[in-house]
């Protein structure tokens, strides 16, 4: 061999060297970004589409809720799969087969205050909560956690609307 081959083949050997040494690296990576897939995944949660961008003012909420407390965010997302609308009264919760659902009433979305909105998803997720845990207790007893659960975030929230306040504290302190 000439000095020329050697110095082509010790080229091309630390070449294939340093490509063989990150090659299990990626192989690691991208087995970990796989595994974790689901997990990133199920941390949405799914909004129906639904009104003139109703979905849109639910994410701001959800945006919302993030940014003001995560621990709120992470029993939100835990709790609560998917978001839907409805015509009834007020807004509600669904458990079925270990999955929670947020029935937004059209008359909360209609008030046009992602405050309330922020309100109406962490009220509807505290009741998921006991849902999911079986908890037994009186519907008045449930109702009044909820609203104490809400009032603990909703007086984080900037900008908060007096009207929201004073309904919370009234529903709270409701005997």
């Amino acid at each position: 061999m000439n000095e020329k081959m050697v110095v082509e083949f010790m080229g091309t050997y630390e070449k294939n060297a340093r490509v063989g040494l990150w090659k299990p690296f990626l192989m690691r990576f991208l087995l970990f970004i796989l595994i974790l897939l689901p997990t990133i995944a199920q941390g949405q949660i799914k909004v129906d589409k639904a009104g003139d961008g109703w979905d849109l003012k639910v994410d701001s909420a959800i945006t919302l809720i993030k940014q003001t407390d995560t621990n709120y965010y992470r029993i939100l997302v835990e709790h609560c799969q998917r978001v839907e609308f409805w015509n009834g009264p007020f807004s509600t919760n669904e458990w079925a087969n270990n999955s929670g659902t947020i029935l937004v009433s059209v008359k909360d979305v209609k008030l046009n205050s992602i405050n309330n909105l922020v309100a109406v998803l962490v009220h509807e997720s505290c009741h998921l909560i006991f849902r999911k845990a079986e908890y037994v207790v009186s519907e008045e007893d449930e109702e009044r956690e909820c609203y104490l659960y809400e009032m603990n975030l909703i007086l984080q929230l900037p900008n908060l609307e007096p009207w929201l306040y004073e309904h919370t504290l009234r529903m709270s302190n409701k005997k």
